[in-house]
């Protein structure tokens, strides 16, 4: 109980001489007087909310009191006000720099600042606060975490030992720093791991991608990526890769990236292939029947992949419509590949003949046509979270029973197909799809329950569930640790409750009967769920065969922490000519005080980077020509975090804006393997660093940025104060500013690793 917890760190911070002081109670209930330290005692008196009582000792949680009657009995601590206004206290601040606010809150206004050894008049302690008297008379509070009781300070002219300061209430200008340099990081902190370089995709030899829709091409597959181009609709792109919706290209300009995949329409041969986040879907159209006119004339329909309707037969011309697949259209005359064509709105423009097909009437197909000449389609999307729905039809095809092995499934059927084509799609489970004469393979993420849900003349429906194959626990040194053996594509979600963690394994089904004494698994609708007795720090973590959830014993050691400094080398991330601040300076500097604090709590402290360079080595970067820089330095610094198994991964930035900016704000992402603990983290640490740093603060954001979106472990990303601000930007090259910080950053972590 975080109330308790703060109640102890009072008394305990109360000296022998203390004892004279007076108790109220907090609440307007008031206080059950009992006979001793404890809640076994009887009751044997009250004191009520207005009422005063001496403080006579303690012991544990418990004051020992004396009533204005004379009575003797016992209190709880965490319910209690300690005053002192009538006695001359002192405290000491024990951290570089503490806000002093109105209220007791940490959203309170901040009135002053006081500074490392100052020393100020102690006027009330409660649970968490310490109300404090400056030397101009100023009265605040102050987190008590943050400050001790002392003697009275020395004299004036006198030297004051060490952690004293020269007169009580006398304010060190902060420009008084810490650490004249930040610890400099030992050998090793920067793990010596080498990673294959990435190599040049290659196109696919006669697929065609168009763009259906303006878009950027950006870094990655994601539009918080930086935005390397922009195509628009008719623009050809050179299909490379797929993933999770989006696909990688080859602009007109020759630059690579990626486009979302709804927003472009692919082909290959006769093929129609569409690739979004929602789902994906291969199609052969069924070929156009002897004597069906083209779309030149008469009434035509939009082809799959939507279609561009100009003002003027030109892709440079105004953009009348965007049409979606199978929409009506009369076409009046065409002219060298394009027709012009009237919508049912009325309105009239121009567009590619090709992305029209003529409508004809079922009775003008020809009868005898075989199955393989009908077309078919392919297509999947997701019915429920970690459950895929695989949908083909084939007007008048029979088709086999699917075969699921070694990963792949293979669906017989006639397609009617020339050769293999091959298309990639990453996306809901599956790496790729490969079309051939004999039917469909699809290569899958594991070995998922396959189940046939329909299998009539023409069409067949398969769902596809990831497997709970095996339930194993175990201890690996302090920690505690639950695996799971999991075949499949889904990932496992979880979440503190009631003393428990509970464990989601979206879609999965459940296929062993073996289950660890002391765990209970429930198998619903849904999934399966995995409750775990504990009320110990967690998190997830992936394995070779699955995934495996870690409990950790408080504290912070042996935790294994990533810090990542942002930028470095030739990248200097933002920078402040007026105020002469450059980014990769100054989050380096916090990480190397970070990095110092957290070893000296025995964790084992990682750094991305711990020199003024870039985290990955030339040869990466320079692999392949053509590949953006940062994005593969981004790369680089996450594939460190998870080859290494890291139990927390913080990312460290100072941010830039509008000269009048300013304030401290921390991302992470929730679509993630810890997207849950992730936010625990961001709110501590935005909690922490505005109380320290007496920053605005600006909030904490759900967002994929890179590092945050690809690391396994909890993860966060921290902006810590505008370098370009004309007040924050000096403070951020301040040593005293940098180590508050990291002091701030330590805490919050501690809170995060703390027992529930």
């Amino acid at each position: 109980m975080k109330r308790t917890v703060a109640a102890a760190l009072l008394l305990v911070c109360m000296s022998a001489t203390a004892e004279a002081a007076t108790l109220r109670p907090i609440d307007q209930d008031g206080l059950n007087v009992r006979s001793g330290p404890g809640t076994e005692y009887d009751i044997v008196g009250g004191l009520g909310y207005d009422q005063e009582a001496v403080i006579l000792g303690r012991e544990g949680d418990w004051y020992r009191i004396m009533l204005s009657s004379g009575q003797e009995g016992w209190v709880a601590g965490w319910f209690s006000r300690v005053l002192l206004e009538d006695e001359v206290r002192y405290a000491i601040v024990d951290t570089d720099i503490l806000n002093v606010r109105r209220e007791p809150a940490l959203d309170a206004p901040v009135i002053s600042r006081i500074y490392q050894d100052q020393y100020v008049r102690l006027l009330e302690m409660i649970p968490e606060w310490w109300r404090i008297q400056l030397a101009d008379g100023t009265e605040g509070w102050v987190f008590a975490q943050y400050v001790r009781q002392a003697t009275a300070p020395p004299a004036p002219g006198t030297a004051p030992d060490p952690g004293t300061a020269p007169d009580p209430g006398t304010t060190p200008g902060p420009s008084v720093p810490v650490y004249t340099e930040a610890p400099a990081a030992p050998p090793g902190t920067v793990p010596d791991i080498a990673f294959a370089p990435p190599r040049a995709p290659t196109a696919r030899p006669g697929t065609v991608a168009h763009v259906t829709a303006e878009t950027g091409i950006y870094a990655g597959p994601n539009s918080e990526a930086r935005r390397m181009d922009t195509v628009r609709p008719g623009d050809p792109l050179q299909l490379l890769d797929a993933s999770g919706g989006w696909v990688r290209v080859a602009s007109p300009q020759g630059r690579w990236g990626w486009v979302p995949g709804s927003q472009v329409a692919i082909t290959d041969g006769e093929l129609r292939i569409a690739l979004g986040e929602s789902g994906w879907s291969i199609e052969r159209p069924a070929p156009r029947p002897a004597g069906t006119p083209a779309p030149t004339d008469g009434d035509a329909e939009v082809r799959e992949g939507g279609a561009t309707v100009y003002l003027i037969p030109a892709v440079s011309a105004r953009v009348v419509a965007e049409l979606e697949a199978g929409e009506p259209l009369t076409v009046l005359e065409h002219d060298s590949g394009w027709v012009k064509v009237r919508m049912e709105s009325g309105q009239v423009g121009w567009t590619r003949a090709s992305f029209l097909r003529a409508v004809v009437a079922e009775e003008e197909q020809a009868p005898d046509a075989a199955p393989a000449s009908r077309g078919f389609k392919v297509a999947m999307s997701q019915s429920a979270p970690g459950v895929s729905r695989l949908e083909l039809a084939a007007p008048g095809a029979t088709f086999g029973q699917p075969v699921l092995q070694d990963g792949r499934l293979l669906i017989p059927f006639a397609t009617g197909v020339a050769g293999e084509r091959s298309v990639p799609v990453g996306n809901l489970g599956v790496a790729s799809a490969a079309i051939g004469p004999e039917g469909l393979r699809i290569d899958l993420v594991g070995e998922p329950r396959v189940t046939v849900e329909s299998h009539l003349e023409g069409s067949l429906l398969i769902s596809l569930r990831p497997v709970l194959s095996g339930i194993r626990q175990e201890t690996v040194a302090d920690k505690g640790v639950v695996r799971f053996s999991l075949s499949g594509a889904t990932r496992p979600e979880a979440r503190a409750e009631d003393g428990q963690i509970i464990v989601e394994i979206p879609g999965a089904v459940l296929g062993t009967d073996a289950v660890p004494a002391g765990l209970h698994v429930v198998q619903h609708a849904t999934g399966v769920r995995v409750v775990v007795p504990s009320n110990q720090p967690y998190a997830l973590k992936a394995s070779s065969d699955g995934y495996y959830l870690v409990t950790y014993p408080p504290g912070l050691a042996g935790k294994v922490i990533m810090l990542d400094p942002g930028h470095g080398g030739d990248d200097g991330g933002a920078v402040s000519r007026s105020v002469g601040v450059v980014e990769k300076a100054v989050n380096l500097q916090v990480a190397l005080r970070l990095r110092a604090l957290l070893a000296e709590r025995g964790a084992i402290v990682y750094m991305t980077r711990a020199t003024d360079q870039r985290v990955a080595p030339e040869t990466f970067l320079n692999a392949v020509d053509g590949e953006p820089r940062d994005q593969l330095d981004l790369q680089y610094r996450t594939m460190l975090a998870n080859a290494l198994g890291v139990d927390l991964f913080l990312s460290l930035h100072h941010n830039s804006g509008e000269t009048l900016s300013q304030g401290t704000e921390v991302y992470y992402t929730s679509a993630t393997l810890n997207g849950g603990r992730s936010r625990e983290l961001a709110h501590l640490l935005q909690q922490e660093l505005v109380g320290a740093l007496g920053t605005r603060n600006r909030g904490v954001f759900d967002d994929t940025f890179f590092v945050t979106r690809n690391t396994l472990a909890p993860s966060a990303l921290v902006e810590l104060a505008f370098i370009n601000n004309p007040a924050e930007g000096p403070r951020t090259v301040d040593p005293a500013f940098q180590e508050a910080a990291a002091r701030a950053i330590v805490w919050a972590l501690e809170q995060f690793y703390a027992a529930r």
